[in-house]
């Protein structure tokens, strides 16, 4: 109990101070409108004239796009990649490691704290009106609201997991501008957040099936519009799972030899 109370500080820390800074969360939420409009509107135009592609409707579609808009800005309200680089170059990590926790926890429950207020304050209060006043499709079964929340939250473990792995890379490069930028852009592409998997190239959408990044959207997105269903949902969340832990043990591989290899840029 000691343990998951001293972690939950973090996370209620977390809660606090978004709160106290509300400016960043609106500021994200106007992003995520912004991108909700721009994706909706390019999608809508890709539709003009045709009531569906490769079997999904533009209701569909843009139901999907709504969904991964909310994932992303649930994944973007968290960033271990961009913290543990800073606490590198500044030389802070060396006090994180001193502390009698232990560090890659400490960020995970953190960002369930900013998480949650973003979700609360931001994110559930934009995603009702837009779900009651256009038509979008939302699940019927409690079933595949269930299994969309459990693929939903292995989704942010994987890009948690995946994310602080590429921040390690700090310990050795210092500055990893180009790591990011490889970061972004995997994501961005092969996870299906912009773009589902069915409209890739047949090529493309095999080294997307053997890639963990379909984990974080195209998954959770898939089974909310029951585009997954019965069977393969199942199938679909041991996929999740299965990445979930090649991630965590590439981050834990990586973070033992990182806390070895110790640099300290500046003063």
């Amino acid at each position: 109990m000691e343990y998951i109370r001293m972690y939950s500080t973090f996370t209620k820390k977390a809660f606090l101070r978004s709160a106290a800074y509300r400016f960043d969360v609106w500021s994200r939420l106007i992003s995520n409108v912004i991108f909700l409009l721009m994706w909706g509107s390019i999608w809508m135009a890709l539709y003009s004239g045709r009531e569906e592609a490769e079997g999904v409707s533009l209701v569909v579609m843009l139901t999907y796009v709504a969904v991964s808009q909310f994932l992303n800005a649930v994944n973007g309200a968290g960033t271990p990649l961009w913290e543990i680089q800073e606490k590198v170059r500044t030389g802070d990590i060396a006090f994180e490691l001193m502390k009698p926790f232990d560090v890659p926890l400490r960020y995970l429950f953190a960002d369930f704290g900013s998480v949650s207020f973003y979700i609360l304050t931001a994110l559930i209060p934009l995603y009702t009106i837009l779900f009651i006043f256009f038509d979008l499709e939302l699940p019927t079964s409690w079933l595949v609201w269930l299994f969309f929340i459990l693929s939903a939250f292995l989704g942010f473990l994987i890009r948690y997991c995946i994310e602080l792995t590429f921040g390690l890379f700090t310990f050795w490069l210092i500055e990893t501008g180009g790591i990011e930028d490889i970061f972004y852009f995997s994501v961005s592409l092969l996870s299906g957040s912009v773009i589902p998997l069915w409209f890739f190239p047949g090529w493309l959408q095999t080294i997307a099936s053997y890639l963990p990044f379909q984990g974080i959207y195209f998954i959770p997105n898939a089974i909310f519009i029951e585009e997954i269903a019965g069977q393969e949902m199942f199938m679909s969340i041991s996929i999740q799972l299965f990445w979930l832990i090649v991630c965590y043990l590439i981050l834990r591989f990586l973070w033992n030899k990182a806390t070895k290899k110790v640099i300290v840029q500046g003063g």
